[in-house]
């Protein structure tokens, strides 16, 4: 017997239960519903680049939507979860070894991977590296504020896989080559 029902009774313990459900359901539907509208498939075009939560196979995953760097199902080319190492080492692999007219600095700021690209002692680009739950709003207000390209890349986001061309490309177009 439960509280409710030494309270109350066990027809008002029933119903409260049978409320806590129904609203515990239309909790859930709800964020199913809000988790479909904000995936990357269910958006026309991707406006930042992330990757899954984990290392893990996505190809019993349904097919679907996909963009260039960013779907349901991981694609074949090499991007930061099939790639040998971390996600750290997939990105310094592509930066230092496609732009080696730049000198390029890392820095580790907590989780968060910073990347700048000098052309000679000008500040070319700055490029984040962090979790897609981070709020940090601070270097990319900087960058915009002293006129400097900046780009972030998420390590953990399911569906965004930061392939390699993707990466290069976006790279390019920030560095204006």
């Amino acid at each position: 017997m439960g509280l409710f029902s030494k309270l109350f009774g066990a027809k008002v313990e029933k119903d409260a239960m049978d409320a806590l459900k129904t609203f515990t359901q239309a909790a859930v539907d709800a964020q199913k519903t809000q988790n479909t509208q904000n995936t990357p498939s269910a958006q026309s075009a991707p406006s930042v680049n992330s990757a899954p939560a984990a290392a893990q196979a996505y190809d019993d995953e349904e097919d679907g939507p996909s963009g260039f760097s960013w779907g349901p199902k991981m694609p074949a080319e090499e991007n930061q979860y099939n790639f040998s190492g971390t996600f750290e080492q997939y990105f310094d692999s592509i930066f230092l070894k496609e732009y080696p007219q730049y000198r390029v600095e890392k820095e580790k700021v907590g989780m968060t991977l910073v990347y700048t690209f000098y052309n000679g002692d000008c500040k070319a680009l700055v490029v984040e590296i962090l979790s897609r739950t981070s709020g940090a709003q601070k270097r990319r207000n900087d960058c915009r504020k002293n006129g400097v390209a900046y780009l972030r890349y998420y390590h953990n986001y399911h569906g965004w896989w930061n392939v390699k061309q993707y990466v290069i490309q976006r790279t390019n177009k920030a560095l204006g080559i």
